[in-house]
């Protein structure tokens, strides 16, 4: 926890040190994601982008310096996993599978490595970025009833974005979802002779895909000590 701790403040350091004197802008985006999502919990304890299904859902940003980000996101996920997809004598005697929808509302904050930006010299802007925040996901339909309909989620991951122009931007992201809930798939706690190791207890999921936001609101600031044209707009 103290490692996380000082990882943050180093990167609100960073980024301070990067913006003084500079001209930036505090804007809004709103836009539209697409991809996939993925499970991960007691018949799939570890693989990646195991048994993918579609995603979807809206997101919006506030950019309130080139560095630092507020964003809200609704996203429509399918999950599923099937204990024959797997080669252990466990798995193939359990022969259990399940197939779920659900909707996530997340809201969280984001870290750009590099400034976000425009000036008239400069009207495109890229940059990687990670995020994290606190979310609540509900189950709207499953092939099991044994279920936890609603639970709350940590969701944090990594991405990249590239801003086109002022108006329009996009990006892939790539985020994991720690839940609180250990039967999404259907499957309680597994028993000490299952050979499954505890943190896999609670279950996870996963969405990987593209996003696009166009500019809804926009204000232009500049640093009287630093005489340099103003924020393009």
């Amino acid at each position: 926890m103290k490692s996380v701790v000082h990882l943050i403040c180093c990167l609100c350091l960073f980024s301070l040190q990067t913006v003084k004197g500079e001209d930036y802008t505090v804007n809004t985006e709103a836009g539209l994601y697409g991809g996939v999502s993925y499970y991960l919990g007691d018949i799939n304890p570890r693989r990646q982008f195991y048994s993918p299904g579609a995603s979807f859902g809206i997101l919006a940003k506030h950019n309130f310096s080139p560095h630092h980000c507020l964003r809200a996101d609704v996203y429509y996920g399918q999950l599923k996993g099937n204990d024959l997809d797997f080669k252990d004598d466990y798995r193939q005697f359990r022969a259990l599978n399940f197939e779920t929808s659900l909707i996530e509302a997340h809201v969280g904050y984001e870290f750009n490595f590099l400034p976000y930006i425009i000036t008239r010299e400069h009207k495109t802007a890229h940059t990687p970025f990670l995020f994290f925040g606190v979310g609540y996901s509900t189950i709207v339909s499953s092939t099991v009833s044994d279920i936890e309909h609603g639970h709350f989620t940590i969701p944090f991951g990594i991405g990249y974005k590239y801003r086109f122009n002022p108006f329009i931007s996009a990006g892939c992201e790539w985020g994991l979802r720690k839940t609180f809930a250990d039967r999404i798939d259907g499957i309680g706690n597994p028993g000490v002779n299952d050979g499954y190791n505890l943190w896999h207890n609670n279950d996870w999921y996963s969405f990987i895909g593209i996003f696009v936001t166009f500019r809804i609101f926009e204000e232009s600031f500049s640093c009287p000590a630093y005489k340099q044209p103003a924020v393009y707009k």
